[in-house]
């Protein structure tokens, strides 16, 4: 094979248009004190070669590199298999494209690892950050603050008043389901929950739940919520627990949706049938959440917009705009599905055998 065919550089152009390289850069970066006669030469010089300016360079040269950084702490595999974080990224995608902006990807080696903030920051070549993070920390965030990059954190409230954000209700959210399944009839309703007392968004989510309940006369009974990791099998795990008690729910609310299918292999497995002897409600309204048999009743967060929403703000920080807010808090929706109905009588489930 023969020899790649040279890049064409910045040299080759002004040679060819017979004028600096300090002219080349000036017409390339429409600078008005070029005359127009050198300006077309250059520019049909540029054509005829086929010559294509470096972009990195051109925007650091501008004061800014055209890159957002996005820090997941978390291991790539957790990332890529959460499709609720991809919604996320993807929003954010969508809004830097319209503006010619690239992302620039940080995951950790473990869960909350700083390391994916480290890489960011020190890197010099992007203009701001968006976090996308359950258990947020204080050193990650300083972090970034000591390179002056504008920083949103997206997904998860935060209680730092100096923190801009944009969630999800995620109370409101574990609201609506509450209701929903009090008006099906259910007064024991189980909770699979994430890691306990970690992330806000759980919080929230458990806090809805316990007061709604309590407006109705009924109280939580610790014995009835169970803690997970956001995964299938903790899900699986904690419905498994939860139906072993002496007095299991006829309800099971499950704070994201991968638990709640988890929770739901376990019902199958065990001889029960959903929704008949037992109700599975989730949140998120992940793409699978449609089409698991039985079809999921969740709680939907408007991800991809949560994503828009999130670059967008971060956009107007980069211009040194002041947000009117610093949390941005997008409504959830109960999406009704199969996976919830009745209340079952005593009787319908007291010949049921599980382990």
């Amino acid at each position: 094979m023969g020899a790649s065919k040279r890049r064409v550089t910045l040299q080759d152009v002004a040679d060819h248009a017979g004028v600096s390289r300090q002219t080349v850069s000036r017409v390339i970066n429409n600078d008005p004190r070029v005359a127009d006669e050198t300006r077309q030469r250059v520019q049909a010089a540029i054509e005829a070669l086929g010559y294509r300016p470096n972009e990195a360079a051109r925007s650091l040269a501008r004061g800014r590199a055209n890159v957002i950084g996005i820090v997941v702490p978390y291991t790539a595999d957790y990332l890529f298999s959460d499709p609720h974080l991809l919604q996320f990224i993807a929003g954010v995608d969508d809004e830097a494209n319209k503006r010619d902006y690239s992302l620039l990807l940080s995951t950790g080696r473990a869960r909350n690892d700083l390391s994916a903030y480290e890489r960011v920051a020190r890197t010099g070549f992007v203009d701001g950050v968006i976090v996308v993070e359950t258990v947020l920390t204080a050193q990650g965030l300083d972090i970034l603050k000591e390179q002056g990059l504008p920083c949103v954190v997206l997904g998860y409230g935060v209680r730092n008043a100096d923190i801009y954000c944009v969630h999800a209700d995620d109370l409101g959210g574990a609201r609506l389901g509450t209701l929903h399944l009090l008006s099906l009839g259910h007064r024991r309703i189980g909770v699979i929950s994430g890691p306990e007392h970690t992330v806000i968004a759980v919080e929230d989510r458990l806090r809805g739940i316990e007061r709604t309940l309590r407006e109705h006369g009924i109280t939580l009974e610790p014995s009835l919520v169970v803690y997970g990791d956001f995964t299938s099998r903790s899900g699986y795990k904690g419905a498994r627990e939860l139906m072993n008690r002496p007095e299991p729910p006829t309800a099971i609310f499950a704070l994201n949706d991968r638990m709640a299918i988890g929770a739901i292999r376990y019902l199958k497995e065990a001889g029960y049938r959903v929704p008949d002897d037992v109700s599975v409600i989730g949140f998120d309204n992940i793409p699978l959440a449609e089409s698991f048999e039985p079809p999921l009743t969740t709680i939907s967060q408007p991800t991809l917009q949560m994503g828009q929403q999130a670059a967008r703000l971060l956009f107007d920080l980069m211009k040194g705009y002041e947000p009117i807010t610093r949390a941005l808090v997008l409504p959830a929706e109960l999406i009704v599905r199969h996976s919830t109905g009745p209340a079952p009588q005593p009787a319908d489930t007291s010949t049921k055998t599980h382990t």
